[in-house]
């Protein structure tokens, strides 16, 4: 099967999902060797940023210049948020930024299954797996959702879920209600959107969560959304996006 894939990339050369430059044996072959499909050229990926420490030890937000052992961000200290960890593995910001939106409103999904391979990656890396029991997405609205068609967070879950070999819950947590979207918003209005906006199922109870979305940014969608896991009885709750908004 190897041999038949090379072959079939020396006949019809694979090219940059983003960029569209044709992809060279060497990238090919290295995403080859690490089991995922080779989506991004060289230049694009060595363009995009890591989310990599110091970063704050709580929401996972890049703190340049930061190297004290116990890193907290300032948006931590003033406010309390719900999840007990988040963690992306990019920034999203460059080439990242426009795979996110390619994925979510143009269904590019192998940019989706390379993402989710990212993710898996960092929750390999940053997460207590042993311990983890679930793993689910931030819901959209269910009429959001049919007019979509689409749910970029239940394709990363799925995704993640199949990589780390944990279930995936697709039910237990819904949003009760249509809320605007919240690139439009700032500061304490994103919080007030999206209070109370969810809620969890009992079966949640005594379960440590993966909650999938695709990027956070302020943090309010996912800390509402475990503050209904916890409310439920959920015992801890790791958030794990695609990416992570810079200050």
């Amino acid at each position: 099967m190897r041999r038949g894939g090379r072959l079939a990339n020396l006949l019809y050369p694979p090219a940059c999902l983003l960029c569209h430059a044709r992809l060279d044996a060497s990238c090919l072959v290295s995403a080859e060797d690490a089991g995922e499909a080779s989506v991004l050229c060289r230049e694009c990926v060595q363009a995009a940023i890591p989310n990599l420490p110091p970063v704050c030890s709580h929401c996972g937000v890049g703190l340049p210049g930061a190297f004290d052992a116990a890193m907290v961000c300032r948006a931590c200290r003033r406010a309390s948020f719900a999840f007990d960890m988040a963690r992306a593995p990019w920034r999203y910001v460059g080439p990242i930024r426009e795979t996110v939106h390619q994925f979510k409103y143009y269904r590019r999904w192998r940019l989706g299954r390379w993402l989710a391979s990212q993710m898996t990656r960092t929750a390999q890396d940053a997460f207590p797996l042993d311990e983890i029991s679930l793993v689910l997405s931030v819901p959209s609205f269910w009429l959001k959702r049919r007019l979509k068609g689409f749910d970029p967070s239940q394709e990363l879950g799925r995704a993640v879920a199949r990589a780390l070999k944990k279930p995936y819950a697709l039910t237990l947590v819904r949003r009760t209600r249509w809320t605007p979207t919240q690139t439009r918003l700032h500061g304490a209005s994103r919080f007030q959107n999206v209070r109370g906006a969810f809620a969890a199922q009992p079966a949640v109870a005594r379960q440590t969560v993966v909650l999938i979305d695709d990027v956070l940014t302020s943090g309010a969608t996912a800390s509402a959304c475990a503050q209904a896991l916890k409310s439920a009885g959920a015992d801890r709750v790791f958030v794990l996006t695609a990416a992570r908004t810079p200050i």
